[in-house]
């Protein structure tokens, strides 16, 4: 997360990412916890919503606002259907998560130690 977020006060928001086929925003929702969401940049349609903690690093997906369709999974440097994220969310863990969005790709995998 870039580091201009953690000077958000709580309630405020900003875009992270303003591409041609996604838009994020970044929102403060408590002192240590951000939401991040992709919308459509055509139609503003959620695409994805995910939680960071900033005092753990760890990042949760909401399973409510994940476009299925949308996204690839990429998980252990493998594609995977959507279908198999919570599998591959229960195989690693502690994961960290990464968002590409020009790729509409959202990447799985074990945290470096």
């Amino acid at each position: 997360m870039p580091d201009e977020t953690t000077d958000l006060a709580v309630g405020e928001s900003m875009v992270t990412h303003d591409g041609d086929v996604l838009m994020a925003e970044t929102t403060r929702t408590e002192e240590t916890l951000f939401t991040t969401t992709y919308s459509d940049a055509n139609t503003g349609e959620l695409r994805l919503a995910l939680q960071v903690d900033i005092t753990t690093g760890s990042t949760a997906l909401d399973p409510r606002y994940i476009d299925r369709s949308f996204w690839t999974l990429v998980a252990e440097g493998e594609t995977r259907p959507m279908s198999a994220l919570e599998d591959a969310l229960r195989k690693i863990p502690d994961p960290s998560v990464e968002v590409k969005p020009e790729q509409r790709e959202i990447h799985i995998y074990a945290e470096e130690e």
